[in-house]
């Protein structure tokens, strides 16, 4: 037994208390990557700051806001209360993305960010001051509009994380809230992958997932008349055994 009155001391001195007062607590908010696909381009919803805002007034951002522990019951009711306030819009899909926080992504100090990946289909009426930009501007250096934060950072990883999903899951079947054929579907995944799909390949993968159903509808498409579909679990993405091939991957 060490009995030195050196250690005696250190043991003995009081341990400093903080009280929960006395710790600055970070800022949570929420923000929705909110993906469309019309005239085959992949858009992201932008909205703008107030002008009140303490930091980056009047700028575009992406959609969000603070958590109200009054409201909320939980982080999927704070997303959808801000994008239904800010963009009109209920997402035809969710999905969690990588929660960012640090000293640096905000003027005002700690922040954190809890961001969702969102899908809303061409039909959905969005509010006249929601601005949609094509994702692709803010895949490289120099957007035509500088995003306030790390939203920039949250697009590009947003679009990485649908990317991946393309390639191996039915994640994106869930832009489409209306029934829609399977040429559609396809033409959905090709505009996320940037390539055409090999038509075989692409409806065996669809096949194999039973992620859609025959509705007993039609249209017409190019005098044809074609197939309506719809989902079979509209949140559930069923998992590719393969990985999709594009038309020139042979």
């Amino acid at each position: 037994m060490d009995s030195s009155p050196l250690r005696w001391q250190l043991t003995s001195l009081p341990i400093p208390f903080m009280s929960e007062s006395s710790i600055t607590r970070p800022v949570c908010t929420i923000n929705a990557v909110l993906f469309r696909i019309i005239t085959r381009q992949l858009q992201v919803a932008l909205v703008r700051r107030p002008a009140n805002a303490a930091v980056y007034a009047n700028t575009l951002a992406l959609p969000g806001g603070a958590i109200d522990p009054h409201s909320d019951q939980t982080l999927n009711d704070t997303l959808l209360r801000h994008l239904k306030s800010k963009t009109g819009i209920t997402p035809s899909y969710t999905a969690k993305l990588e929660f960012e926080g640090n000293l640096a992504r905000d003027p005002q100090g700690w922040s954190i960010s809890c961001p969702y990946l969102c899908f809303t289909d061409e039909h959905a009426l969005a509010l006249t001051d929601v601005h949609w930009f094509a994702v692709t501007d803010f895949l490289h250096d120099a957007p035509p509009v500088s995003l306030p934060f790390d939203h920039q950072m949250v697009i590009q990883k947003a679009f990485q994380r649908l990317y991946n999903r393309a390639r191996y899951s039915t994640e994106p079947n869930f832009f489409f809230r209306q029934p829609f054929t399977l040429s559609e579907l396809q033409t959905v995944y090709e505009v996320i992958l940037g390539k055409p799909l090999h038509k075989k390949n692409f409806r065996d993968r669809i096949d194999e997932s039973v992620s859609v159903m025959e509705t007993g509808e039609s249209k017409i498409v190019k005098r044809s008349r074609a197939k309506l579909y719809t989902h079979t679990n509209p949140y559930k993405p069923h998992f590719f055994s393969r990985v999709l091939q594009g038309a020139f991957d042979y």
